[in-house]
């Protein structure tokens, strides 16, 4: 079923809002009769017998009985907020990487098949006198989670991106990379459970998250006691990181929780501020508080999407991590 809405919308943030909110409002109605969104187009209604096709001609029934169009806020975004990378205490020291070849590497897959490539390139990343953006361009963009996806090899070699920060060795900017793609990676799991949302909903089951992403969600629950207890020796951007990978993580993240607090309110009024403040509703179980949060959030980010916090049978804390995971990643863009 396709349902056809002729608008006219405003040509601009709000707009673009209400083209969204319009869109879950029909998702609400395909639920109530075993359905789910699927999808959607935007373009003149003049073309939409296009996307039904010849033989499935639209048929308006009803007329005049549009339901009321939904009521939306657009807020102004607060202030942004560079996030340091210093100061930096990097040392010459060696990375381990012992058990890299004991992997069975050959037997695994990245997205472009054998992964027997990777130890090399997990050799390359460790080296300080490499090609660092373009090794991990190739590691993370091309191989391991390409287009968001994970694979059996991707879970295996995360342990050896923590070594690498526990070491110490890398100076701040490339700890903060392999931050982002630890926090890229765990957040697939999220990802594929509320793509999966409405259409589990529909066909009566709990909703499933994408191949190989839970076993990447454990390799990283693994690693992060290790990275939390480098805290206090973090400048402010790493540290911004680590919080919001450790909030996704409760169980291990309390043991920060109160600096994480704490860089909340160094940060309060910025948009650094508030991925900190729904961080820190996170890492303490605060469901309430981090809805409140998260909501805020999607109000002036409009990046994000907000029916991810409105999916069936996900969990609170699943679906305000996704809206942290997704923010912390433009919010790290403004590094110093």
């Amino acid at each position: 079923m396709t349902a056809v809405d002729d608008g006219p919308y405003p040509v601009d943030a709000t707009g673009h809002r209400l083209i969204e909110a319009v869109g879950r409002a029909a998702a609400v109605v395909a639920r109530l009769h075993g359905g789910y969104p699927q999808g959607g187009s935007r373009c003149d209604v003049s073309m939409a017998h296009i996307l039904r096709g010849p033989d499935a001609p639209i048929v308006c029934t009803n007329p005049g009985a549009r339901p009321p169009t939904p009521v939306i806020v657009v807020i102004d975004p607060p202030a942004a907020a560079p996030l340091a990378l210093t100061p930096d205490n990097a040392q010459d020291t060696p990375i381990d990487l012992s058990g890299l070849d004991e992997i069975s590497w050959a037997t695994l897959r990245h997205a472009h098949g054998s992964a027997q490539d990777i130890p090399d390139l997990l050799r390359e990343l460790a080296d300080p006198f490499g090609d660092w953006d373009e090794t991990l361009d190739e590691l993370f963009g091309d191989d391991l989670l390409h287009q968001g996806s994970c694979y059996s090899a991707t879970a295996p070699a995360l342990p050896f991106l923590a070594r690498m920060v526990v070491s110490g060795a890398l100076p701040a900017e490339q700890r903060l990379d392999l931050y982002v793609w630890l926090l890229v990676a765990v957040d697939r799991w999220a990802d594929g459970l509320l793509a999966d949302a409405d259409r589990a909903a529909a066909e009566g089951r709990v909703p499933q998250p994408d191949g190989w992403s839970s076993d990447v969600r454990l390799a990283v629950d693994e690693q992060l006691p290790a990275l939390l207890d480098r805290w206090e020796s973090e400048p402010p951007a790493v540290r911004f990181a680590l919080a919001c990978l450790a909030a996704l993580f409760p169980h291990h993240g309390r043991q920060i929780g109160g600096q994480i607090t704490g860089m909340a309110h160094e940060f309060d009024g910025t948009q650094p501020g508030a991925y900190l403040q729904l961080a820190a509703a996170l890492v303490h179980t605060r469901d309430d508080q981090a809805l409140a949060a998260a909501t805020d959030i999607v109000a002036w980010d409009e990046s994000h999407d907000p029916g991810w916090l409105d999916a069936t049978n996900v969990a609170v804390a699943v679906k305000v991590g996704h809206v942290l995971a997704e923010g912390a990643l433009r919010a790290l863009s403004n590094t110093k």
